[in-house]
């Protein structure tokens, strides 16, 4: 499941040849750039991105693949060839996207033709305005898409991997206009926000040592105190946002209240790894939570046992709580120094 940008056509990359894969190993503050050959294919999280060049023409195709879904971006200057675009290095696209600046070039024979070998599940629709929908409508017909074209509001996408090679192709339109949170909600998330940022600080500062101490009173390792907050918060909205949309999983990271066989998920990952994937878990918050425009405040939100108000609250509390927790646990005699 991932995010695009409201321009992908930015990112199509010239003509010189790219195969490489976007990974980071566990610890390190930078993602590594590595060609597609000397790849070890350890990382599971990594992005495979490759350049689809066209016979005469300067721009490149662009085929991307993150989680399991491949997306392939075709700019304006390979819809103007469409029969130089490699299509057996595109085939099967779980999301094709199409930018370009001339309505007419969807409607040409030889797109539509493009479009229907390559039976993408989702096709995006880039920089086209209101005015231009005429043309959305033809080309969704053309291709023989049965649902009338999806015109989304904002800028933000969903999708996951096809789970099935038997599929109906979708068009969509974005708006290229960000999602405005209403003030209540804006203030609702900043809260949990900012405890959510309080807390990497603490935690961000801690070895993989200090992050596996078990005190000696019992209580709960620093690190499953990190792991339940950014593990429950990740739960609590993912349930949500799979309920109004089954592209987004359900995630569950939450382990259980510290069993006495209680084995962390990655006892190897400092504080700052730690940090990090706490603030995946807010940007994924954050980046979905137009799933909740609409919803009553005070009312249980769809797929959940919370109302939207209750749960941003209290996950405030809870990462201002667990972490208040931890602080304790610094001024325990047998606090390790490092």
């Amino acid at each position: 499941m991932k995010t695009l940008p409201s321009t992908p056509d930015q990112i199509v990359l010239s003509s010189d040849a790219i195969d490489h894969y976007l990974t980071r190993k566990p610890n390190f503050a930078k993602a590594a750039w590595v060609p597609s050959a000397e790849f070890t294919g350890k990382d599971p999280n990594a992005i495979h991105i490759k350049s689809l060049p066209s016979q005469g023409v300067r721009a490149s195709s662009l085929l991307l693949e993150a989680d399991g879904a491949r997306v392939v971006f075709v700019p304006d200057e390979c819809l103007a060839a469409p029969a130089d675009v490699p299509v057996n290095d595109i085939k099967p696209a779980d999301l094709l996207v199409l930018s370009t600046s001339h309505p007419s070039r969807l409607i040409d024979p030889r797109v539509i033709s493009l479009v229907k070998r390559m039976a993408p599940r989702l096709v995006l629709l880039n920089d086209i305005d209101a005015s231009q929908m005429e043309s959305a409508e033809k080309f969704r017909k053309a291709i023989d898409a049965r649902e009338p074209v999806t015109e989304i509001d904002h800028n933000t996408l969903a999708f996951s991997q096809s789970g099935s090679p038997e599929h109906q192709t979708q068009v969509v339109v974005l708006s290229d206009v960000p999602w405005q949170m209403p003030d209540e909600l804006a203030t609702l998330f900043a809260g949990m926000e900012k405890a959510n940022h309080a807390s990497q600080k603490v935690f961000a500062k801690l070895s993989p040592k200090q992050l596996n101490f078990r005190p000696s009173n019992g209580t709960h390792t620093p690190r499953l105190n990190i792991e339940h907050m950014m593990g429950r918060q990740l739960l609590f909205f993912s349930q949500i946002y799979h309920a109004q949309n089954p592209a987004i999983p359900v995630m569950d990271l939450n382990p259980k209240q510290m069993p006495p066989d209680y084995v962390a998920a990655h006892p190897d990952w400092d504080g700052r790894e730690e940090a990090r994937q706490t603030q995946r878990v807010s940007d994924f918050t954050r980046r979905f939570a137009y799933m909740l425009d609409g919803l009553n405040l005070d009312e249980k939100a769809p797929g959940s046992r919370w109302t939207p108000r209750r749960l941003l609250k209290q996950m405030e509390n809870h990462y201002n709580e667990h972490t208040a927790n931890t602080v304790k646990k610094f001024e325990l005699p047998d606090w390790p120094k490092e």
